[in-house]
């Protein structure tokens, strides 16, 4: 007997012998311990059987088997399988991404720190109104499907999640998704004073115990509900009832490194081999899942208003080229109305999607930026570390008091980053309570959550932060919110651009106005002509979708197509130069299939971490003649040295 070995790195699965002495107790999904190359190594049993070598092999033989019964189950099989294929990656990294690496080396769960509060808070009883009922009613009537919940910021989606998974069969358990960590806390209190301890909650901010000890919980069906960041879907329910996908349309469900997955689509794919249902929800679909919902393939359910006829905030835009400032970042107006937003006791609440000080730390005299010397990126200050920081690699560099060019002393900041915008708060506004949230202040183990609950005990009159602010938080008293520079999600060299930009302005936009003071919310920018204003004024999304869509048709681009991207990586630029027309020449050779084949062409961001990169983008309206495509291509670039591929399926980021 044989057994394919499937272990957590970037690899296929192995082969071995199954000594006589274990083939009775070998079960696929368990545990065993196998020799790997001069040690070894934990993995999971893949497939069992003869047929599986077909010539003479020389195997090594198993060590020993780990578990009684199958670690994970079949179900947690098919779904590693479903990513391997669709993703086009091997499927030891697909395992890598599903089960914590501790349980392949050997870790222990530890004492679990407390990550919430200890204590279960009761929840009020909230009475649903007719438009939540009525979309309870056709997700309950459901035995399996894919619902978009299309409901406007403050109308209640949250409960509809809570009241479905309340009507499933006790025997059923249900994920909850969200995109970002900072909105966890907030959604681990409302479940779990629902659900009580039956409530699991998973993300990376939690421990390697922490993780070991959910999981378990988990695997074993001591909790019900789990809730929880990408990761999360891969929970090891056995039988899994409902997931809920909250903020469908966030680019943070897709992993943008290793195994590029999306959790959204995911979830999708695992329903469908599980036959469970899925309900995306959001205020602002992606033009996928909308466009998808129109076809009839999702079903489309809308609450069109706030709970108890809430008015949604009013929006208005300060042009920054004609309004009177106090900084480059801060208009007049902006200030007075948050002093006076402060003086009635009232929260604010302000985004500005640029971390740091400044953006750019410039020579007057000669013009000299520094510079990351791995990225092809300036480098970003960071005044409380008084360093030069690059977000893609994480280098950093000790800035001289003389310019290194021209050694004159004017070296300036020049642009702003949320350190730079307290700073001037702080000063403009010196009686205000405040806190910001951004990764620099959120690095610590409970941090999110600490800031969350300032905000809900009115600690806090000003929560500023990058685009972690916008999504998903309820904060009754905040009746002010604020775009900052709202011209950097303007020009981003992408085609879902204006997109991105008009749900993360209406998502911001909605915090404010939840409680029983109406909203308002105040988008500065410098270039007040681009068309995504005139329906975030309006809230108005299904105008913005009609336009859109347009300009998605003719250029052929989701949903009208399927994409594909190739990115090649190089260790110098001019070898990688010469071998990108080589690999150039051989893609001409071979025949297109009516596939579209953009480039190869540098890629916006063209050096990381040391690696001059070119990609490829694959167009088509046929996924499977796509990855077919891509694989002809993957042949092309085969013989060529020092060359680092990867392969992003469905990609949500051209940089």
């Amino acid at each position: 007997m044989y057994a394919n070995i499937l272990f957590p790195i970037n690899a296929p699965a192995f082969t071995y012998i199954v000594p006589e002495e274990l083939q009775a107790d070998i079960r696929v999904g368990s545990r065993v311990n196998a020799p790997f190359k001069r040690g070894h190594k934990v993995g999971i049993v893949a497939e069992t059987g003869k047929h599986l070598v077909k010539k003479p092999l020389v195997c090594k033989p198993l060590a020993s088997i780990l578990d009684e019964g199958p670690f994970i189950q079949e179900n947690m099989l098919k779904l590693i399988k479903w990513v391997t294929q669709y993703y086009m990656a091997a499927p030891g990294l697909a395992l890598k991404n599903a089960v914590p690496s501790a349980f392949f080396s050997g870790k222990k769960a530890g004492t679990s720190r407390i990550t919430y509060d200890a204590e279960i808070k009761k929840g009020k009883s909230i009475e649903l109104n007719q438009e939540q009922e009525a979309a309870l009613y056709e997700i309950n009537n459901a035995h399996k499907g894919v619902f978009l919940l299309h409901g406007v910021t403050g109308s209640g989606k949250t409960e509809v999640y809570i009241n479905a998974i309340k009507s499933l069969p006790e025997n059923r358990e249900a994920i909850v998704l969200v995109p970002e960590i900072a909105i966890t806390a907030q959604m681990v209190d409302r479940f779990r004073s629902s659900f009580g301890d039956k409530t699991a909650f998973y993300h990376s901010g939690l421990s390697t115990g922490e993780r070991i000890t959910q999981w378990q919980k988990m695997r074993k069906g001591e909790v019900r509900v789990v809730v929880g960041v990408r990761s999360a879907v891969f929970a090891p329910f056995r039988n899994t009832g409902l997931i809920v996908v909250d903020e469908e349309q966030e680019p943070s469900y897709k992993q943008f490194e290793g195994l590029r997955y999306n959790a959204r689509d995911v979830a999708l794919a695992r329903a469908q081999i599980e036959d469970f249902k899925v309900v995306l929800g959001s205020a602002t679909p992606s033009l996928e899942a909308y466009y998808t919902a129109r076809k009839g393939k999702f079903r489309y359910l809308e609450l069109k208003n706030r709970v108890d006829r809430k008015p949604l905030p009013k929006v208005e835009i300060i042009d920054m080229t004609k309004a009177e400032k106090r900084t480059f970042s801060l208009s007049e107006r902006l200030l007075k109305k948050l002093k006076e937003n402060v003086a009635k006791g009232h929260q604010s609440l302000i985004m500005l999607n640029r971390r740091g000080y400044a953006p750019y730390f410039m020579c007057s005299a000669c013009g000299h930026t520094y510079r990351c010397p791995s990225c092809s990126i300036t480098l970003i200050y960071h005044k409380d570390t008084q360093t030069l920081n690059c977000h893609y690699c994480g280098s950093y560099l000790n800035p001289e008091p003389l310019c290194p060019g021209c050694r004159s002393a004017d070296v300036k900041c020049l642009g702003a980053g949320t350190q730079r915008v307290e700073e001037e708060i702080r000063s403009f506004v010196p009686a205000i309570s405040f806190q910001r949230m951004d990764r620099d202040t959120t690095r610590k183990k409970l941090s999110h959550y600490r800031i969350v609950r300032q905000m809900e005990e009115r600690k806090i009159d000003l929560l500023l932060g990058t685009q972690m602010v916008a999504k998903g938080h309820d904060f009754p008293d905040v009746t002010l919110s604020a775009v900052i520079s709202a011209d950097i999600a303007l020009n981003m060299p992408d085609f879902r651009t204006a997109e991105r930009a008009f749900q993360l302005f209406t998502q911001l936009a909605g915090r404010a106005g939840r409680g029983d003071v109406p909203g308002m919310a105040y988008i500065q920018t410098y270039e007040t002509g681009h068309y995504v204003f005139e329906y975030v004024l309006n809230h108005d999304y299904h105008s913005f979708y009609e336009k859109e869509i347009k300009y998605r048709k003719d250029l052929l681009y989701p949903p009208f197509s399927k994409l594909v991207r190739i990115i090649l990586s190089f260790r110098s630029k001019e070898s990688g130069s010469a071998d990108v027309r080589l690999i150039s020449k051989r893609i001409q050779k071979i025949d297109h299939n009516g596939i579209e084949i953009l480039g190869p062409a540098p890629a916006p961001i063209e050096k990381i971490r040391r690696l001059w990169r070119w990609h490829i983008i694959l167009k088509g309206k046929n996924a499977k003649a796509l990855r077919k495509q891509a694989l002809m291509i993957l042949d092309t670039v085969r013989g060529v040295r020092d060359l680092k591929v990867d392969i992003d399926v469905d990609p949500v980021n051209m940089m």
